[in-house]
């Protein structure tokens, strides 16, 4: 068990301090590299605020997708791209479907921890 402050405080407290107090400090050539820095900052702290939640979501969508209970989600994604590749999913039906749904979801996932913003 970890005490405060987390590691999410921790990074939204120096990703405060640089946004509100270097930032403004800086010369106006060096301000896109900082705002760079601080967005990294809050994308590192949704990522360890959502843990291992989206990845193992994903993985229990492609297991159920190939109804294989055994295999990792790194050969499960391997075997998506070859399967994508091969026009495997091309056809209409309930495969595609879930496809469908599972792409969504992922993207959706990245999407709340590189740009939350951008789900409304």
């Amino acid at each position: 068990m970890r005490h405060e402050p987390t590691a999410e405080n921790l990074l939204e407290t120096a990703r405060a301090v640089l946004r509100d107090r270097i930032l403004p400090a800086l010369p106006p050539e060096l301000r896109y590299e900082a705002l760079m820095v601080a967005n990294a900052m809050a994308i590192a702290a949704r990522q360890i605020a959502a843990g291992d939640q989206p990845v193992e979501e994903a993985a229990a969508r492609l297991r159920a997708l190939y109804d294989a209970s055994g295999e990792t989600a790194g050969a499960l994604d391997a075997r998506l791209v070859a399967e994508l590749r091969a026009g495997a999913f091309d056809a209409p039906g309930p495969r595609r479907d879930a496809l469908y749904d599972h792409l969504l979801a992922t993207a959706r996932a990245r999407a709340a921890e590189s740009n939350p913003k951008a789900l409304g």
